[in-house]
């Protein structure tokens, strides 16, 4: 929706994906800041692709708003078929006393994990 919102200001897609990234916090600055290299940092936020027009003409296209929104559901959800039966599992076996102490677990976990430089070793 916001980047629907910056296009219709005049934004180019890739400035679109800039004003995401800026906006990030919490647990997304961290992911972006800690686990991702100034090399990913730019391949997301310069990729482009190649589409045809009207006319039949190859015509190379910005998609990086796109493929950032891509990245960061893969990064953070997976592959949603295996999560599902992962989580049935997960939930089945868990002793929290209420939802919301599995849900206190989990954002403290994770917020925790992905503040390390060292997160992904």
């Amino acid at each position: 929706m916001a980047i629907q919102a910056y296009k219709s200001k005049g934004f180019g897609d890739k400035n679109c994906a800039m004003a995401l990234v800026v906006g990030f916090q919490g647990q997304l600055k961290n992911w972006w800041d800690n686990f991702l290299s100034s090399e990913e940092h730019e391949q997301l936020l310069s990729h482009k692709i190649v589409t045809s027009n009207d006319r039949g003409m190859e015509v190379e296209e910005e998609a990086a708003s796109g493929l950032l929104i891509h990245t960061t559901t893969l990064h953070f959800l997976g592959n949603l078929k295996e999560e599902q039966a992962a989580a049935k599992s997960i939930l089945i076996n868990l002793r929290c006393p209420t939802l919301t102490d599995y849900r206190w677990y989990k954002d403290v976990s994770l917020t925790n994990v992905l503040k390390k430089e060292d997160g992904l070793q």
